[in-house]
């Protein structure tokens, strides 16, 4: 089975600030690409919520919108895939290291 995805997904976890609907919370990465991420949050925002990111480390902002919702973690936190607006790869910085850990296809 030939994986479709538009950037490689590497396991990383990152500290960022979501902001959606007037609230922000600090959340955590599980898997970060190109196009966006797995986070970790305290909210259950629902699919085709529009929040914005932040990423401390490298200072970018982008805009993005939430297009899956998984069970919670064993740590209460919402499973949550973000697909970025438009593609940043200058998001990530550093964090994105194209040899890092991949995270094998699944369906």
């Amino acid at each position: 089975m030939v994986d479709h995805r538009r950037s490689r997904r590497i396991l990383a976890s990152i500290p960022l600030e979501v902001e959606a609907h007037g609230r922000s919370h600090r959340v955590l990465t599980a898997v970060i690409n190109l196009n966006g991420a797995l986070i970790l949050s305290p909210v259950d925002w629902p699919p085709a919520s529009e929040v914005k990111l932040k990423n401390a480390e490298t200072g970018i902002d982008v805009n993005a919108r939430v297009v899956w919702c998984g069970n919670p973690s064993e740590t209460g936190s919402y499973k949550l895939g973000i697909e970025f607006e438009d593609s940043s790869p200058e998001f990530w910085g550093a964090s994105y290291d194209p040899m890092g850990v991949e995270v094998p296809w699944s369906k």
